[in-house]
């Protein structure tokens, strides 16, 4: 009698465990949807729509970072610069070695005549990820402002190298694909 109620105690804490799983499962599945969701929206310049659902996530999500870096780039878009550098320091507070996030920041900076910031985040973008053609293009540009003309040419020369580098590797992925 006691091997009977251990077996039913022990897959009655299976199936607890086991469904707990596929509610998880569940939940990280439908917040991937929701992030989905919003981006096409954002893509489609559907801000307000976005905004709603981005906000509706939030309340359910609060430590997910994409979801400000998506309501940043609603922000942004409508112009709403500082609103927008509030949730792109939310989201690197949440993912501080997100190399993408720094060079979002940095744009948004720039755009708020923060050349010194701007190039903070994109030296940050860049020792996250040296490969980040966005962030060498982006502060060959504040370079370039600043008279840095050699700089600047140096960090355009990278970035179009690696450019060039990923539109190799993209050719070569489509040619073996068609074998």
């Amino acid at each position: 009698m006691k091997k009977l109620f251990f077996i039913l105690g022990l897959m009655i804490c299976l199936f607890s465990f086991g469904s707990g799983a596929v509610l998880a499962q569940e939940t990280i599945r439908d917040k991937d949807l929701t992030i989905s969701k919003i981006g096409v929206l954002v893509g489609n310049k559907q801000y307000k729509s976005a905004m709603k659902q981005c906000n509706d996530a939030l309340k359910i999500y609060p430590e997910e970072y994409f979801l400000y870096y998506w309501r940043a780039a609603i922000y942004n878009a409508q112009g709403n610069k500082k609103l927008a550098l509030n949730d792109y320091n939310k989201a690197i507070s949440l993912a501080p070695d997100n190399a993408k996030l720094y060079v979002m920041r940095g744009i948004c900076k720039y755009n708020l005549k923060d050349e010194k910031g701007a190039l903070e985040d994109y030296n940050k973008a860049i020792e996250l990820e040296e490969n980040n053609s966005s962030a060498y293009s982006m502060r060959a540009m504040i370079k370039l402002d600043n008279g840095d003309f050699d700089g600047a040419d140096k960090d355009l020369e990278k970035a179009n190298s690696l450019i060039n580098s990923e539109n190799a590797a993209i050719k070569n992925d489509k040619n073996d694909k068609k074998e």
